[in-house]
């Protein structure tokens, strides 16, 4: 029986010269279909073990982003994109992502973007710590810094973690190489946090206090564990560059917050429980 799976089908104005730019990028041919008279009308192609179907019907589209993407999981993405930057639309370099991948955009002929991507090193240390993989930590450690490599603010999130973990090697490894343990603050103060937060448009921030460590996530989302950068300010321990929490203390007491993320500040005001 075959397994069960998902294979995306596109449709493009022309599947021969969609076939042929994908042959180009590394996809492999599997069928072509109507391929006598008036051209392709349907092929399958693969990319490793995943698949992608184009059909005939497609519109051209000029949309910054058009209705499908694909994502595509690769070995070496660095080496890939110096291998494909020149013969292709370039949507987006090579960077890591808050979510632990190191990826790069390109567009098709089409105008449909194609993510290369793979395990960052951050995203490596993180699935090594949580799965005890000594190993997986020591690939993360060696990756090059021009390949996205761990960073010391990344080392501290790490080492905050593996406090949860009981593998002392780990932990080792990670001191070694420079992680410094993340600021503690007092557990009053923590809780002094804890509440509801409101900006414009209806936006809800929560934060709880719960195993000694202080928790938040917008509206009803699953809570994240949050990390001491100093007193008052906060990022994830389990993203990347993801951003950050700083409450606003008055008296002794927070009156608000102010969240980072992509650039922009989103000020929000702690809501007066009934």
């Amino acid at each position: 029986m075959e397994e069960k799976r998902v294979v995306p089908m596109i449709h493009v104005p022309d599947v021969r010269a969609t076939v042929d730019w994908y042959r180009e990028i590394g996809f492999t041919v599997n069928a072509t279909y109507g391929d006598d008279g008036d051209g392709l009308s349907f092929a399958i192609l693969s990319f490793g073990s995943s698949q992608v179907m184009f059909n005939s019907g497609g519109q051209p589209s000029t949309r910054d982003r058009r209705e499908v993407d694909l994502y595509v999981y690769a070995d070496n993405v660095d080496d890939l994109y110096r291998w494909l930057k020149d013969r292709v639309e370039v949507q987006a370099g090579p960077h890591d992502t808050f979510y632990g991948m190191r990826e790069f955009i390109i567009r098709d002929l089409n105008r449909f973007w194609i993510t290369f991507g793979q395990d960052s090193a951050f995203g490596l240390l993180m699935n090594g710590i949580r799965e005890g993989n000594v190993e997986l930590v020591r690939t993360a450690l060696g990756v090059a810094p021009d390949k996205g490599g761990v960073k010391p603010e990344t080392l501290a999130a790490a080492l905050a973690a593996a406090g949860d973990n009981n593998n002392a090697e780990i932990k080792d490894m990670l001191k070694k190489a420079g992680a410094v343990p993340p600021r503690e603050v007092d557990a009053e103060i923590l809780q002094s946090y804890v509440g509801r937060y409101k900006g414009e448009h209806g936006i809800e921030f929560n934060v709880t206090f719960k195993d000694g460590k202080l928790c938040a996530a917008p509206g009803g989302q699953q809570p994240l564990s949050l990390m001491a950068v100093d007193e008052t300010t906060f990022r994830p321990i389990a993203f990347d560059n993801y951003g950050s929490v700083t409450f606003n203390v008055e008296a002794g007491k927070a009156i608000g917050c102010a969240l980072k993320h992509g650039g922009h500040t989103m000020e929000l005001t702690r809501a007066e429980e009934s």
